[in-house]
């Protein structure tokens, strides 16, 4: 036996005896679950966003049977992207588990969000992104949290849809503002106007650019993020882990 092989051997060892010691938990529930994640229980309760969605802003129609088409508001407000998507209903246990990754940093979530945000994309392959990028933090925010959680989710969601591009640095948030949670829809929209810019539009000039958030509220900011990377050049799709209501 080399030494490498050796080694692995150990690590397998190891990694097995911890885990008999200490068996992953469902952050949620405390259960047993056989890998780091949520148990299958706690999944059920996440609220998916099924059944006909407008076509671009993806909001879901009232009745189940509706034929697939453009709601109104985005026929009176063109949207800056081609089309948005969003995985759950932002409440109950998704709610809770977004703020156990958010708020109180527990980056391990990470993987197993970005994998349930995987699951609500519906792009075709001629709509596969050319450039992954998250909606950035200002730095003052970025400081205070030590993370942006969206760029964390659009690394994994590289990995899983196998683009190899993510970008981070040219789409920027430029002007610092209040927090949206707050502010009522009107009130939104003024917050962020302005708020972020692309100063080297290069990269993004006729690509494809997968934008990535958690929560899609009003939909205000990833329309403002939207808009500046369509200045740029950028055919702009959306993915977020939640939607809310």
């Amino acid at each position: 036996m080399d030494k490498k092989s050796g080694d692995h051997e150990d690590k397998d060892f190891f990694g097995s005896f911890f885990s008999l010691l200490f068996p992953p938990l469902c952050p949620l529930c405390k259960e047993f679950v056989e890998k780091t994640g949520f148990c299958g229980a706690c999944v059920s309760g996440f609220k998916k966003i099924e059944g006909p969605v407008c076509g671009v802003c993806g909001i879901p129609f009232a009745s189940e049977n509706s034929p697939a088409h453009t709601c109104g508001e985005c026929i009176k407000n063109k949207a800056p992207f081609v089309k948005a998507r969003s995985a759950y209903q932002y409440e109950g246990k998704i709610l809770d588990a977004i703020h156990l990754f958010k708020y109180s940093a527990n980056l391990g979530l990470a993987l197993p969000l970005s994998e349930l945000t995987a699951r609500a994309l519906d792009f075709g392959e001629k709509e596969k992104p050319d450039i992954i990028t998250p909606v950035p933090l200002h730095r003052k925010r970025l400081k205070k949290r030590g993370f942006n959680q969206s760029l964390i989710l659009a690394r994994y969601l590289a990995k899983i849809l196998g683009v190899s591009e993510v970008d981070c640095l040219h789409l920027e948030r430029i002007r610092h503002t209040p927090p949206q949670t707050n502010l009522r829809e009107r009130e939104r929209r003024i917050n962020v106007k302005g708020a972020f810019s692309v100063k080297d539009p290069s990269p993004f000039k006729n690509k494809r650019v997968l934008l990535v958030d958690d929560v899609l509220t009003t939909g205000a900011t990833v329309r403002e993020c939207s808009k500046v990377l369509k200045k740029a050049g950028a055919e702009v799709f959306i993915v977020t882990l939640a939607r809310v209501f």
